[in-house]
């Protein structure tokens, strides 16, 4: 620490380069940022996907819808016609579109409305990504711009990947103005708190270096894995938050130096000195939720995993380097207009409210934990019936183009068209598709499919198969199949003969559960046709990529939570000596995160207090949510806990008595989290005014249980169990703790006298 202060300019002109590099990068990032999940690489769908684009080269499973619609005009009046063709003609221009059907170059039925006034264009992309087909939306939009609207026409692009690009575009823009809520308002409770403007900005200052050095990386770090919204609004958050955490760890404990009679650089390398373990310990437990994330089989969660342990680390380095030396520069200003001799009356008051509080709840542990314990009870009941759901249009803005699209395909087609179940058939070793056996088990397979009522529609190679006969059948004569089908191209079958497509167009969105149910029969189906003529059946699509990937996050849950609670319980563990004080502290955390998702289970599954925000109930929690909130909660709310801990060791070293310890930590620390948890639960509670359901659920659940974490457990559930538990708190192996000197350790907060000691 002395080195950073004794370097202060150039650690100042270092970071002042860095930000402003970084700032560079940093306003590009929502050009890469991705709002769906590309397929996990080693799962079916991945498997799938991988196939297509080897032998087709095509997008084939997330392609587009484009609805051509009239209020007056018939689709059988030729006008209509033209106005199809024209919006065909104008996408099949773009190099990225692969295909574009349609009624009047196919005569399917199905892509005329049930209005008479609709009609519906299948856009195939020419791209081997979900992620590239996302990335077309707008072009596909851009060329259909202007081609319709003075004759009247209603032009729109919908899909799954057109439904992600809006979710990408109108998050950027949520976060924002969350930004232009939250922001402002940690400032006004920073000006109450420090009674100083330069006070009140420098939190500020520090989180805002983080975030934006911590963007900038995940925009670099884009080039090697696909980033998604949330990790944008994850940067966002953790950076502000527990940038301003720290930052009014060092800040208070400066001002309080000052208060004792040190010089400014004094008073800097003293704050930052004895806040630094502090930092350390909980930036590692933040840190371990976000590694945790490595531990799921999901390429763009890496991509969350690493902007969270950049902000991490980044906010960590600049409260150790950065803040020190503003501290040092600015010091004699931070108070002002106030005169520093007019702050100590008033801290110390409410240092001792703290510690009669503290006592008093020790005088009664049993009774205080009963309460608390009963109010976190009712909101951990809950969990018990929470249900997870997927990013569906329920999500999206009734404003929004695919939103508008979704609904006109549920009103005059039906919503499967969304997002489309593709259906690989790959022959075995010396098997060609196009042979009798193939062809007949291939015909056998989509009359099974077509007799289930949760399909409308089947496209692809069977249905080619089909055609080519009816053909054959009509001019009364018998082709050679085989050749038939190696002169109509790669459309639908490998030019091999190996790998063919069909696509099932069923009646309900890919993201409803009775969808992601059809994919798991489909795949737990023996096949026997297809069998016994030597082809296996892999399912892939939208449908299966979000069925993939709810297996692949739910299944890890199982190596998540394990995995987080037992090193924060190490680490906890290595930072205060003890034993019974981090099994307390993660237990806790994890009663924190209960209560988070119960209360989210009640407003946004159960839809109690839902209408007070706008919300309407989609009833279930996304479950990215479920697992956000799980690593991101478990690690943020150790904050607390570590600041708490962190004064209670300092005193207990100092007495060597617990109730004194925890009297006087209380008394250091409650003023610090209720000014910190006041900050972030704006912050994150400004997320309630976004458009997005997810990020609601995201920031709602955030506040709520920082608010729970700084009254409930840190105020009463603490001080009662470290009450009950006495001298044990302390115990650990071989080891007997003695106070330390009290010239080491000489500033207390609060007023001990009249309070007794245990043990």
């Amino acid at each position: 620490m002395r080195l950073v202060l004794s370097h202060a300019r150039t650690v100042l002109v270092a970071w002042a380069v860095l930000v402003a590099c970084a700032a560079v990068l940093a306003v590009r990032l929502p050009s890469v940022i991705h709002g769906g999940t590309d397929a996990i690489g080693d799962s079916e769908s991945g498997r799938v996907t991988a196939a297509i684009d080897a032998k087709f080269g095509q997008g084939a499973g997330f392609g587009f819808a484009v609805i051509v619609s009239h209020r007056e005009v018939d689709a059988s009046d030729p006008e209509f016609s033209i106005m199809v063709n024209e919006a065909a003609a104008a996408l099949q221009a773009l190099a990225q579109v692969r295909r574009v059907s349609h009624y009047w170059n196919t005569g399917a039925p199905e892509l005329l409305g049930r209005s008479g006034r609709s009609a519906l264009l299948l856009v195939t992309p020419n791209v081997a990504s979900y992620f590239a087909a996302e990335d077309l939306t707008n072009s596909l939009r851009e060329a259909l711009s202007g081609l319709a609207a003075d004759r009247g026409y209603l032009v729109t692009v919908t899909g799954a990947p057109a439904m992600f690009y809006d979710l990408t575009r109108h998050s950027s823009s949520d976060l924002t103005r969350a930004e232009h809520v939250g922001i402002p308002v940690a400032l006004v409770i920073l000006l109450f708190v420090f009674r100083a403007p330069l006070a009140a900005l420098l939190p500020l200052v520090l989180a805002g270096a983080a975030v934006t050095v911590s963007s900038a990386a995940l925009f670099l770090l884009s080039r090697w894995m696909p980033m998604s919204i949330f990790a944008q609004n994850v940067v966002t958050m953790i950076g502000l938050g527990i940038g301003v955490d720290y930052a009014l760890l060092v800040v208070i404990r400066f001002r309080r130096e000052r208060v004792q009679g040190c010089r400014t650089a004094d008073a800097s390398l003293r704050a930052a000195a004895n806040a630094a373990p502090a930092i350390l310990v909980s930036g590692t437990a933040v840190a371990i939720g976000f590694l945790a994330l490595l531990l799921v089989h999901a390429p763009f969660l890496h991509g969350m995993a690493f902007g969270g342990l950049t902000v991490v680390f980044a906010t960590v380095v600049a409260s150790l380097t950065l803040l020190p030396v503003l501290l040092q520069w600015w010091g004699r200003a931070l108070n002002w207009p106030w005169r520093l001799h007019g702050r100590p009356t008033r801290g110390t008051a409410i240092d001792r409210m703290w510690n009669r509080w503290a006592t008093q709840v020790m005088a009664h542990p049993w009774r205080y934990l009963g309460l608390a314990g009963a109010m976190v009870g009712i909101l951990v009941v809950p969990v018990f019936w929470m249900q997870s759901r997927n990013v569906s249009m329920g999500d999206m803005p009734p404003g929004f183009e695919s939103r508008r699209g979704y609904e006109l395909l549920r009103q005059d087609f039906v919503a499967g068209w969304m997002g489309p179940i593709v259906v690989l058939l790959q022959g075995g070793a010396g098997v060609d598709l196009r042979g009798p056996n193939a062809r007949q088990a291939v015909l056998a397979v989509a009359a099974r499919l077509g007799r289930d009522k949760r399909v409308v529609q089947i496209q692809g190679y069977s249905r080619l198969l089909r055609a080519l006969a009816a053909r054959d059948k009509a001019a009364g004569v018998v082709a050679d199949p085989q050749a038939a089908l190696s002169s109509v191209g790669t459309e639908w079958i490998s030019a091999d003969g190996g790998t063919a497509l069909m696509i099932l167009v069923p009646r309900a969105a890919p993201e409803r559960e009775e969808m992601l149910a059809f994919v798991r029969q489909l795949r737990g189906d023996a096949w026997p046709e297809a069998r016994a003529a030597g082809i296996g059946i892999a399912i892939g699509g939208p449908a299966a990529m979000i069925a993939d990937f709810d297996a692949e996050l739910f299944g890890s849950l199982g190596r998540i939570v394990p995995a987080v609670l037992a090193v924060t319980f190490v680490v906890l563990m290595a930072a205060f000596r003890s034993v019974l004080i981090p099994a307390k502290a993660v237990l806790m955390n994890l009663l924190s995160v209960l209560a988070a998702y119960g209360f989210l289970v009640l407003v946004f599954q159960e839809g109690i207090g839902a209408a007070l925000i706008g919300i309407d109930p989609p009833g279930g929690l996304n479950s990215l949510v479920i697992l956000m909130l799980f690593t991101i909660l478990f690690g943020l709310s150790m904050d607390y806990e570590v600041f708490l801990l962190h004064q209670i060791n300092e005193a207990y070293r100092r007495s060597g008595e617990n109730r004194i310890a925890v009297a006087s930590g209380v008394a250091c620390s409650a003023g610090l989290i209720s000014s910190a948890a006041a900050i972030m639960v704006c912050l994150f509670g400004s997320f309630a005014f976004t458009h997005l359901t997810a990020t609601r659920e995201f920031g709602l659940g955030l506040a709520f249980a920082v608010a729970l974490d700084a009254t409930v457990i840190r105020l009463l559930m603490v001080p009662a169990l470290m009450e009950l538990f006495g001298a044990a708190n302390w115990w650990w192996p071989g080891w007997k703790r003695h106070p330390a000197s009290k010239r080491r350790f000489s500033h207390a907060c609060g007023d001990t006298r009249g309070v007794q000691s245990v043990g």
